[in-house]
């Protein structure tokens, strides 16, 4: 009877629970003798045990739904005749935690059985398992700069990059809240509108108006995040077509923000804080 921790994630995305097991611990199946035939090592997870630890061991695990936890390699574990340790560890994976409890410790026992009567050193294993649940998000992550220009951090969350000159395309990156290894992932961005504009030059006191509509436009404005990266693999594409409309010895302020891109199962919305914004503002001095 041994007990190893591992790591399990349940993150929710448009309506749909998504499950992983991002670390784990894998433990050898043992044998106290090496096994005289080729045989198979069987493995379930078995929720009654949970109760029988506690009683023993005076804890308060919480019960486990069935379906929640798998054991790996679909719980089969061959050995080898002459090997005392079967070919691939055991371990066990979250597979549905959508009734499971946020930053909650689950307490998995796996009972084992050899098909042909090899004789196990251990016939119950107990795996920890620590559920982390949340919602899946995409924010601002840095933005090209020219000319030794620094994109900041503001206080409200949001990327604030300014440029004496008006660049031929400016190009945003986006990141994650957390890895999804489940799928691709998309997401979307829209230019700030006016009123928006107004209000962030009054909530972050920037000086300087509203860059006029049409003189900047997204040329790129979806971008992928691979399975188990943060990191856009793409960049979002900002150009300024009608920059030469723009009048020196003035400030200028426009921005991106992310939205929810509706035409895909796996289209990430932003985050609820400004930290999914990116202020890009102007001072033209000649």
């Amino acid at each position: 009877m041994v007990s190893y921790v591992e790591e399990g994630n349940v993150l929710a995305l448009n309506g749909s629970n998504y499950s992983f097991t991002p670390h784990y611990i894998g433990v050898p199946v043992l044998l106290n003798k090496a096994a005289k035939t080729n045989d198979t090592v069987t493995s379930v997870v078995d929720p009654s045990l949970v109760s029988q630890y506690n009683q023993i061991y005076q804890e308060k695990n919480p019960s486990i739904p069935l379906g929640a936890f798998l054991v790996s390699h679909n719980g089969a574990f061959a050995v080898e005749k002459g090997s005392a340790q079967a070919k691939d560890s055991i371990y066990v994976l979250l597979d549905d935690g959508s009734q499971l409890k946020d930053s909650t410790t689950y307490l998995v026992p796996v009972t084992l059985a050899a098909k042909k009567g090899s004789q196990l050193k251990y016939s119950v294993f107990f795996f920890k398992v620590f559920v982390t649940k949340g919602d899946l998000k995409a924010k601002m992550y840095d933005v090209s700069t020219i000319d030794g220009t620094q994109a900041n951090r503001l206080g409200s969350g949001a990327i604030d990059v300014t440029y004496d000159v008006v660049p031929e395309s400016v190009n945003l990156r986006t990141t994650l809240t957390t890895l999804f290894p489940a799928h691709d992932v998309s997401v979307k961005a829209t230019l700030l509108t006016q009123d928006e504009l107004n209000d962030a030059i009054t909530n972050e006191f920037f000086p300087g108006i509203p860059m006029p509509d049409n003189t900047a436009a997204l040329s790129k404005d979806l971008v992928y995040v691979p399975a188990k990266s943060l990191l856009s693999g793409d960049y979002l594409t900002l150009h300024f077509p009608n920059k030469a409309n723009l009048q020196t010895f003035q400030w200028y302020v426009m921005g991106v923000k992310i939205v929810t891109y509706t035409a895909s199962e796996y289209g990430v919305p932003p985050v609820a804080n400004d930290s999914c914004r990116a202020y890009i503002r102007f001072f033209l001095s000649n």
